[in-house]
Formats: structure tokens, sequence, C-alpha cells
């Protein structure tokens, strides 16, 4: 019996609509895709279920898109798949994101009948004028129907995302947002900046942002007032001891995971592949023999270029395929690791590359040790706080060394 670990990740991509920073690949559609899409991650894990049916999974998360957007029946459907053809620890952490505007107490009692032990509730902003902004559904009293009903149900492990840095906000909105949101007493609150990416109606758009010293005010702020109660142990979270996000932490630490459904990415035998992006592609993959052989001989050490002709014959399957050489390898470990205010054991790295991570990285570690922006403490290397305010271009330095 093969013991190994492993975190599944499924993608539901879809929302009642578009938010207007969103770049992930989500969108509206109507019922009949939703359910062909569902027959298809079941027929997705049930491909995967004789390579990896043995080994323990001990992280769910179920992203989007909205994932509670899905007809209670659906989300089922796969649910049950998924627990009978994959060895599910009885102590996993199961994560799915929800949105306010998409839940009720009858779905919300589902996905705890169905082993769904964390919801993470996508909040963003407690004031109404920059939710509009935003292009979400909700406002803040259907936020609150939601997490109440969540807290009714049972659930003892909720996540509410906020953001900062967004169109409208000011300091003074942000952080009694926050406060709020502290005094709901969640075991995890995940904080990011916005970011407007090309392609999402934001892009080109006049914005009313923040300044960079308040949104660098705000984020200074969120320690202060959330205080000993939350501890930052990664970039952009915030949790109570023991509820840290176990699945995101396997991303940070390189820890091998599945990705199940549209888009959805996976990180195997230092081999990082991703599904296509096409819906119509994947619905059609799956209603004929997929290309699991390509994940055995991954699995088996057997495919380790893309020049490998079973990579070509089933390439709508896979939109990214990359077997990582050994710098990959140290810098993702690098970039990833500065990410959690752990940082990088030092001496796990020398074990894990048989080089010192000063032989490597050596003359950049010194270079932002000077600037303030690294620190050492016992065999840790960890960003600072002005680290922090600057971690892109720390992290960029180790990217593709």
């Amino acid at each position: 019996m093969n013991h190994k670990k492993i975190g599944i990740y499924i993608h539901i991509p879809f929302c009642v609509r578009k938010c207007n920073y969103c770049d992930f690949n989500s969108f509206d559609t109507d019922l009949e895709t939703k359910i062909n899409y569902i027959n298809a991650l079941c027929a997705e894990i049930l491909e995967y279920a004789h390579i990896f049916g043995d080994y323990s999974v001990d992280t769910v998360f179920i992203g989007g898109g909205t994932p509670s957007i899905l007809p209670v029946e659906l989300t089922r459907q796969f649910m049950d798949c998924l627990f009978k053809n994959f060895n599910i620890d009885t102590n996993a952490e199961i994560s799915m994101e929800a949105n306010p505007g998409t839940l009720d107490l009858n779905k919300i009692k589902t996905y705890k009948e169905l082993g769904i032990n964390r919801i993470s509730l996508g909040l963003q902003s407690t004031v109404s004028k920059e939710l509009k902004v935003l292009g979400r559904i909700h406002d803040y009293e259907t936020f609150l129907d939601s997490f109440r009903m969540l807290r009714e149900a049972g659930f003892k492990n909720i996540n509410i995302d906020l953001m900062n840095g967004i169109p409208e906000q000011t300091y003074d909105s942000f952080i009694k947002g926050l406060k709020m949101i502290k005094e709901l007493n969640p075991e995890h609150i995940s904080i990011y900046s916005l970011i407007v990416e090309e392609g999402t109606p934001f892009y080109n758009q006049k914005l009313n942002l923040p300044d960079e010293d308040e949104e660098r005010k705000m984020v200074h702020s969120i320690p202060l007032i959330l205080g000993d109660e939350y501890h930052q142990y990664e970039i952009s979270n915030y949790s109570k001891k023991g509820f840290e996000c176990r699945h995101n932490i396997k991303y940070w630490r390189r820890e091998e995971y599945l990705g199940l459904g549209l888009s959805a990415a996976s990180f195997i035998n230092e081999t990082r592949f991703k599904n296509t992006d096409n819906i119509r592609d994947y619905i059609s993959l799956f209603k004929k023999s997929g290309s699991s052989d390509i994940i055995k001989d991954l699995i088996d050490g057997k495919l380790t270029t893309k020049e490998n002709p079973k990579f070509y014959d089933n390439n709508i399957r896979f939109s990214e395929f990359e077997h990582l050489s050994n710098d990959d390898k140290m810098s993702e470990y690098m970039f990833l690791g500065l990410r959690m205010n752990e940082g990088i054991c030092i001496s796990e790295f020398e074990k894990t590359f048989g080089i010192s991570i000063y032989q490597k990285y050596g003359d950049k570690i010194n270079l932002h040790i000077g600037e303030g922006l690294l620190d050492i403490y016992e065999d840790h290397l960890f960003l600072t706080e002005k680290g922090r305010d600057l971690a892109n271009y720390v992290w960029s330095d180790f990217v593709g060394d």
C-alpha cells in the first residue's frame, strides 16, 4: 500500500457574473453545461483513481469561479465520486470557496454532510460602494447571513477573504471593515492587495485607487488590529493557532498536489502541468479515453520532456507541461518559501539540493540583507517587514536563476 501524501484541487469555473478584477478562468453558463462539466470531472476523477487511489489525500480544495453556485445535487455527485475513488484521510482538510448570495441553509448543511469542513467566504469588503465597484453580487448584510448560517450548521473553520488597495477604498474604511470582521471571530482571514490584471474590465478604466503610501499603511496596520489572536503565517494570510490553510501550505512548501477540472494545475514528481483552458475540449476529452498514461509515465519517472510523443498525441489535455530542472527547483524553493513568515530552512536547502544556499544565492542574499529586506534567525532566512513591502522585488531576484 502506498501511503504517500497528496493534495487535490478541484476547479469549478462557474459564477453568477465575472467580477471586474477577476482574471481566473470563470464564467456564467447554462445548467446543461454545468451537468456535462461535472460528468467530465467525475470521469477525470475515475481516470486518476487507479494511479493515485491508494495515496493518502490529506487536503482537498474546491475553488473557482464560485463552487457554491452549483445545484447541490451536482456538488454531491463529484464529492461522492471523489470519496469513493480516493483514500481521503479521516482528518483531511476539505475546503470550499463560497460567495455570499449563493448560499442557503440546505446547501450549507449538505456541504457538511459531504465532508466539507472548511469554507472560504469571499467578502472582499464590508462597504457597499466598494463591493459595487468590484462587481460583487452581495452586500455586507448578505455576507452576514451567510456567515451566520455557516455557524448554525456547525462549521468551525471559516476563512474570510478581504482586499486592500481597491477603488474608492480609504484607510479608514479598510480599518473599520477589518475590525468588523475580527469581531465575527473567524478562524482565518486572507487579505490580498488588488492587482489590476490585463484583460480584466478594470484594466482599461480610470480607477480611484488608494495611493501607495495609504495602501502600505493599510497593510502595516493589519497585525496591529488583529493582535495576538491571529498570527501572520504567510504574506497574505492570518489565522488562529492550528487553523492555517494546510492545502495552501502545500503549494508554498512544494508538496505534491493533483489538479482536477478546467485549468487545474498539478505538481507531481517535480513536474508542473495544467489542464486545458477550453471547456468544450475538457468536456469532449472525457467522453472518450483520456491520457492518464502520460501521468503514469510521469509518476514512474519515464516522462521528462515535452519531446515525448505521448505529450503531443494528447496535447488537448494540457495547456502547460514542464519538467523542472534542478535550477528551477531551487528557484521555486526560494520564492515560494519566502512567502511564509517562517521563511526558508537554510540547512534543509543543502540537504535537499546538495549545495549550500550561500554557494547558490550568497550574493543575492547578502544584497537583500544589506537592504534590510531579508534577515536570518538561527537556521531560517525570511523577509523582514520592509521585505514584505517589496516582496515582488525580492522574489524576482530568485526567479529563473
